[in-house]
């Protein structure tokens, strides 16, 4: 299994409706999140590394999302 922590900026004034959108992908959960900044932390969990890009990919095409960053991938070998 794929573990990721990624960054997630909204624009302006869109952050819960990313939140919101980003919790209807199975595999990504958002955690933390700070609404002076539009800015949230999630993590991608999916069985390959080709399955979380995709994920990734998706959740950067999420309407009101202004960015995605990498945070840390992590590949769980037991």
């Amino acid at each position: 299994m794929n573990y990721s922590a990624i960054l997630v900026i909204a624009l302006p004034g869109r952050l819960q409706d990313v939140i919101t959108a980003i919790n209807r992908i199975e595999g990504v959960e958002a955690h933390i999140s700070d609404p002076d900044s539009d800015r949230l932390i999630c993590t991608i969990e999916a069985p390959t590394t080709d399955d979380e890009v995709r994920l990734f990919h998706r959740v950067a095409e999420l309407d009101g999302v202004n960015d995605v960053s990498l945070i840390e991938h992590r590949l769980d070998l037991a």
